[in-house]
């Protein structure tokens, strides 16, 4: 699977259903690629998208053990805040 694959999936936290974020970033080891995190962005309010520069990019960072499936345009987490 490639990064782009990944990219832009919606994140879910089976924990509480609640939709976490989009993909946007990974975490690995340049000597082994071994992926260690993904990081997912939050959906920003409508006042965020128009001004970007005032509210800094959120970005949450979720362990590769968290995985629990990837399948289709969704990746399923179990994630405790």
């Amino acid at each position: 699977m490639r990064f782009s694959d990944i990219c832009g999936k919606e994140v879910i936290n089976i924990a509480d259903g609640c939709l976490i974020g989009h993909v946007a970033d990974l975490e690995f080891d340049s000597r082994t690629f071994e992926i260690f995190a993904i990081y997912a962005t939050p959906c920003k309010s409508f006042v965020k998208k128009i001004f970007p520069w005032i509210f800094p990019v959120e970005q949450i960072q979720i362990s590769v053990s968290e995985i629990e499936n990837i399948h289709g345009d969704v990746i399923l987490v179990h994630f405790h805040s």
